[in-house]
């Protein structure tokens, strides 16, 4: 039965808690708002006796009487809670003071400060010392009498709350709980307190209804519980047999893995016997691709040499003959081990400094010839903002570019092929370059566009006699571009022709482009070719060197334009001309002008690479003063724009017996301006970097020099002042020095002048300013006007 005692003395407990923890704060609360008004009277007293005492002790400031002074403060200390009592002066010197021994000292005094005034004006101030013990005894009667009243109403409300609770609710509830005891053990009960009207009469009836539920429920789950048993067991049986076939199956899983793996170990040591075949069967044909290749440069060299002999025709078809089988078969050679050490991983890169617009012209030269053999034109069409200069693999770029064009060339029968080089995209430190191969050809059928770049594959499979190659150009070309992060794509219709796009990024070179050095502006030039991209390509490249171009279709077109000119004017300064055009060939093209007196200063007619000397021989006597090989290049034009002169005059020779050294690492820039000056009479030696021009320097005497400011290794400025140490040392006569530069305005006159130059030409550089500085060196006469002098 339930411990009534326990419960009672809980509740009892619990009511003088509460009641204490109610009580109590409020009593303290008064405390403390007693507390407050008792410390805010105390502090308006003090503020009272500071502001007596800061009235009273104005004169006596004023009159310097301090025995007043004491008299004050000593009367305001004995004031009840004042301890202290201090007059200050505005500067807060101590007037007078006076602190009760034993209760000033700490934290327990708080302080009051009153200025002193008189008629407005501040003579010092008071600072009034109040005991905090002061303010303590006056709330301590209040708070023990607070307590004892709180301590009281607490022990008489717990009793009289106890009498009452245990009566009404404490008895009932522990009759409740001995029958509640007697229903746990599952016999049913009719509780007390059932007919009462409250809470308690409700929990006896909700009680007496469990009881009975609870009897009922626990037949109820006796019958559930036999069910689920006999449920369970059948179930565990079934459980049983699926664990069997389980153990089972991860038996035979086992094996089955203990199979895999001994499967797998085969594999490894098959891959492993076939990794090594692999670097066998490379290294053998790497070793015989070298022994065929030898043998090969023999045959070849010695069919070169055969043909300078004295043959027959037969003959000479029969050298002929074996030699282009010979050159086939090491393309085929030299194809295969390119590929080798591409798949072999025995291929490096070696990036250097290289002119990539070069590379170009070299490629488009050296397939030509066969392809002019078969009629077809080849296009060289560089973009004139091409860096002169970058860093990359320029061997392994000519071999992407030159696969690559050679595959244009064999499967176009007639037409053209393009090669144009143009800038895809500048970064800060990079240019990637895109080159792009378009050629009039067959095309590539529709079911062979994905394998293209796979070996052994050929753009067309239905001809492989008539074109010969094993499939391996494309497919080394593709792998070469992934090495230098590159990629290459291309576009194609079947019958239509082929544009292969291939872009490579290239670190920029620490030289800066160096800028066209020419400038023929005023010049016009009549340019007659019946390829219309080569018309476009041609007059694209004059323009940019400052020519006036007019173009014509033909030939009959051609000769109107030069009735024109002549009726009207201005006349034509050259006249570029192709050798074979649909309407009339070159030759014609010039007697017919030459009998209507059309012809201009200058003639250049273009050939292709199969004419003999016969056919520009005929050309000259039919008046081409000069004869282009096709592809034609800036520096081709640049020759024939250079060697025109002034009509009806003849060039005299203001440097005729002057010794002149030119400084310039540009290999077309040099051309031209060793052009410019040979047409002067001068004798020209030439540099291309800084050391060699100072070991020529040393070594020979020049009356002038022409120098490029920016050269590899040794600039311009290192070299000049290497060349006035010489002479200074060597007490020989002094040397022109003209440095060549891209802009007068970003040099300092001054540091040149100290480094020993004498002037400069700003590019681009004209023939004329070249002539003059060397007529001006020639007399002995001070350098022209137009040549900026440095002081």
């Amino acid at each position: 039965m339930m411990n009534s005692s326990g419960i009672r003395r809980r509740i009892t407990l619990g009511l003088v808690a509460i009641l204490a923890t109610v009580l109590l704060p409020l009593g303290f609360i008064f405390n403390e708002l007693h507390h407050s008004e008792i410390h805010e009277n105390v502090i308006s007293k003090g503020n009272n006796v500071a502001a007596l005492v800061a009235f009273s002790s104005s004169d006596a400031i004023l009159n310097f009487q301090n025995y007043r002074l004491d008299e004050l403060v000593q009367k305001a200390c004995t004031v009840n809670g004042v301890v202290s009592c201090a007059v200050f002066s505005e500067s807060g010197r101590l007037l007078s003071k006076f602190e009760k021994l034993g209760e000033n000292g700490g934290d327990g005094v708080s302080h009051v400060e009153r200025r002193v005034l008189k008629d407005g004006e501040c003579l010092g101030f008071v600072r009034l010392g109040i005991s905090d013990a002061y303010i303590v005894d006056s709330t301590r009667f209040t708070l023990t009498n607070v307590l004892i009243v709180i301590f009281a109403a607490v022990l008489i409300c717990g009793f009289w709350l106890r009498i009452f609770i245990g009566k009404t609710v404490i008895s009932p509830v522990v009759g409740l709980a001995g029958q509640a005891k007697q229903a746990e053990n599952g016999e049913p009960v009719a509780f007390e307190g059932v007919d009462r009207n409250d809470e308690i009469g409700r929990l006896a009836g909700s009680l007496e209804r469990l009881s009975f539920r609870l009897v009922s429920l626990q037949a109820e789950i006796e019958q559930m519980v036999a069910a689920q048993t006999e449920s369970l067991n059948e179930k565990n049986s079934i459980l049983k047999d699926e664990v069997c076939a389980l153990r089972k199956t991860e038996m035979d899983l086992n094996t089955t893995v203990d199979e895999l793996s001994f499967a797998v170990r085969e594999l490894e040591k098959a891959k492993a016997k076939a990794e090594v075949g692999s670097r066998f069967k490379s290294q053998f044909l790497a070793m015989i691709s070298h022994e065929i290749r030898t043998p090969m440069n023999a045959i070849l060299g010695m069919g070169d040499l055969l043909l300078n002999t004295d043959l027959d025709p037969e003959q000479m078809g029969y050298v002929e003959i074996f030699r282009g089988s010979g050159e086939l078969l090491l393309r085929i050679i030299n194809d295969i081990l390119d590929f080798v050490q591409i798949e072999s991983g025995q291929i490096e890169l070696v990036p250097v400094p290289f002119d990539p617009s070069g590379d170009v012209q070299s490629v488009c030269k050296s397939v030509a010839h066969s392809a002019h053999a078969r009629d077809i034109e080849v296009i060289c069409n560089v973009e004139s903002d091409i860096p002169s200069q970058v860093v990359g693999d320029p061997v392994r770029v000519r071999q992407i570019l030159l696969n690559i064009v050679s595959n244009a060339v064999k499967f176009t029968s007639s037409g053209e092929v393009e090669v144009r080089l143009s800038i895809e995209n500048s970064g800060e430190d990079f240019d990637r370059l895109l080159y792009t191969v378009r050629d009039t050809g067959i095309g590539i059928p529709e079911g062979q566009k994905e394998s293209i770049f796979d070996m052994f594959v050929r753009e067309d499979e239905t001809a492989p006699r008539e074109f010969g190659g094993v499939g391996l150009g494309l497919a080394t070309a593709s792998r070469l571009a992934a090495l230098m992060d590159g990629d290459i794509r291309f576009e194609s219709e079947s019958g239509k022709g082929t544009i292969f796009y291939f872009s490579i990024p290239f670190k920029k070179s620490v030289y800066a482009p160096v800028q066209s050095v020419v400038d023929f502006s005023g010049t016009r030039v009549l340019l007659v070719d019946g390829n219309h991209t080569v018309r476009e390509v041609l007059s694209r490249r004059m323009q940019f060197f400052g020519v006036d171009v007019v173009v014509a279709v033909d030939g009959p077109e051609g000769l109107e334009y030069l009735e024109v000119a002549r009726e009207q004017g201005p006349l034509y300064d050259l006249l570029v001309v192709d050798s074979e055009m649909p309407s009339m060939t070159g030759s014609s093209f010039l007697a017919k002008a030459q009998q209507g007196k059309l012809l201009p200063e200058r003639v250049a007619m273009m050939f292709s690479t199969g004419c003999t000397e016969e056919d520009r021989e005929n050309a000259r006597f039919s008046g081409a003063d000069h004869t282009l090989i096709k592809p034609v290049f800036d520096a081709d034009l640049l020759r024939c724009l250079a060697s025109v002169a002034e009509p009806g005059k003849e060039k005299l020779k203001p440097g005729k017996g002057l010794s002149v050294l030119l400084v310039e690492d540009n290999g077309d820039h040099n051309k031209m301006l060793e052009l410019f000056i040979l047409n002067t009479g001068a004798e020209i030696t030439v540099a291309v970097d800084g050391k060699q021009a100072v070991e020529l320097f040393c070594g020979n005497h020049f009356d002038l020099v022409f120098i490029d400011l920016e050269l590899p290794g040794i600039d311009g400025i290192e070299t000049v002042k290497s060349m006035r140490e010489f002479e200074q040392i060597n007490e020989r006569d002094k040397s022109v020095i003209i440095t060549l530069a891209a802009s007068s305005d970003s040099l300092n006159r001054q540091d040149l002048a100290l480094y020993g130059y004498d002037g400069f030409i700003s590019k681009p550089v004209k023939g004329e300013i070249i002539r003059s500085a060397v007529s001006a060196v020639a007399g002995k006469s001070g350098l022209p006007d137009d040549i900026i002098i440095l002081e």
